[in-house]
């Protein structure tokens, strides 16, 4: 019979027994007192059964750890700290004790030398808790399905020294999973909120690092620009402006007069040109009138860098002008900006069924920039990583590989018919 029958069995045994020293004691004090009564009168029949109703709820508790004892002996503790346990899962328990306090139970209350607690997480991945701690594999094992809501949730597993043959180990394992079935289903839900928090955390983190970078190219670009416009956009109007001096202080009749607002327009419109080529470099009106190939081309007649450049001519990336405006920008940071005789850099853009791909191949770096002399732009690694940020906002990536002297950067954007809303 199994242990928790032979328990319940002596338990109402021992009830009974109780029961009938209380009736007994009855009988006897009655035919003390009424001995020709030949019997209990009703209202005593029905006070003892009142006394006895009080010491069944009074000595419940007693009476069934007394039982529990007798049958299990030493497990009897295993089986008082389950109750325990259990009760302290559903109320004050932390998540991160239950586990552990379960598996030690487990062991305890079977009297084996392993358990093992394992809660089934998603993706196929399991949390487990082996007690004693770092115990190997003893004996066979028997294993018991945990279940919640209908779901199984986990596994409880016990090693006993002996073929598991009989189904004893199997019913008192069954025992813990039904209670325990709440306790491991709350821990795996836990571990599945702290993984998505912490999922949060470093996504956070990344869009915190993404913007810091962004700023800081925002800046440099800023300083860049201001730094051309001083220093070839300001001395022009200087001039401009010292040569409308000259001429105001020059005597009437002078022809130098006008000579030298002649050489001030000259001046004024050199200053325009320089400044429209900077406004170009910010957005190209090139990429908005005739499309992606038509602003590489214009940015490279201004560059006079050696590029050859195929662009697939698709209705689907000149209605998606925000895609197009990224890959531009994309393109000429990964350029590098040398100007005059040297390695032809190549640029291929394919457009596919739902996505454009870009590959850029040119000479590596040399350092953090690649510039030779003043001019040209500065292709550094900060802008390439914003350049990436701003990828990776489209659902797109970027990979930059560099092999022989040479710098291979690969990017891809999805393309779909609703990119100009998005």
């Amino acid at each position: 019979m199994p242990d928790r029958r032979r328990v319940t069995a002596l338990l109402l045994g021992l009830r009974f027994s109780l029961a009938l020293a209380v009736f007994a004691a009855a009988q006897v004090w009655s035919e003390r007192v009424w001995p020709a009564a030949g019997g209990m009168p009703v209202w005593v029949v029905v006070v003892t059964m009142g006394v006895v109703g009080a010491l069944f709820a009074g000595t419940g508790r007693a009476l069934s750890r007394l039982a529990e004892r007798i049958v299990l002996g030493e497990r009897a503790d295993g089986y008082q700290a389950g109750r325990s346990l259990l009760r302290r899962m559903s109320t004050a328990l932390p998540v991160e004790d239950v586990l552990p306090s379960l598996a030690e139970i487990t062991g305890r209350t079977l009297q084996v030398e392993r358990s093992e607690v394992r809660v089934r997480l998603d993706g196929g991945r399991t949390l487990s808790q082996v007690w004693p701690d770092r115990a190997g594999p003893h004996g066979a094992p028997v294993v018991v399905e945990v279940r919640h809501d209908g779901d199984t949730v986990g596994e409880i597993e016990a090693d006993v020294s002996r073929p598991a043959g009989t189904n004893r180990e199997t019913a008192l394992l069954r025992q813990l999973a039904g209670p325990a079935g709440l306790a491991m289903s709350t821990v795996r839900l836990t571990v599945e909120l702290q993984r998505r928090a912490a999922a949060l955390q470093r996504l956070n983190a990344e869009i915190a690092a993404s913007n810091e970078r962004i700023g800081r190219v925002r800046e440099q670009e800023a300083e860049t620009i201001t730094a051309e416009i001083r220093g070839a956009v300001d001395p022009c109007l200087d001039s401009a402006d010292e040569l409308i001096g000259r001429a105001l202080r020059a005597p009437a009749g002078d022809p130098a007069g006008p000579e030298l607002i002649d050489r001030a327009r000259d001046q004024v419109g050199q200053g325009l040109d320089e400044l429209r080529e900077l406004a170009r470099r910010i957005y190209p009106p090139r990429l908005g009138d005739g499309g992606l190939a038509a602003a590489l081309e214009g940015w490279q007649l201004r560059s006079r860098v050696g590029l050859d450049l195929t662009v697939d001519d698709d209705p689907r990336l000149r209605s998606d002008p925000a895609v197009e405006s990224c890959l531009y920008f994309l393109i000429v940071a990964a350029l590098a900006h040398r100007t005059g005789v040297g390695q032809r850099q190549t640029v291929t853009v394919r457009v596919g069924a739902e996505r454009v791909a870009v590959e850029v191949v040119g000479p590596a770096p040399n350092g953090t920039t690649d510039r030779a002399g003043d001019e040209g732009s500065v292709a550094t690694v900060a802008t390439l990583a914003a350049v990436n940020d701003r990828v990776d906002a489209f659902g797109g990536a970027v990979t930059v590989t560099e092999s022989a002297g040479r710098r291979i950067v690969r990017a891809w954007l999805p393309l779909d018919g609703e990119g100009a809303a998005a």
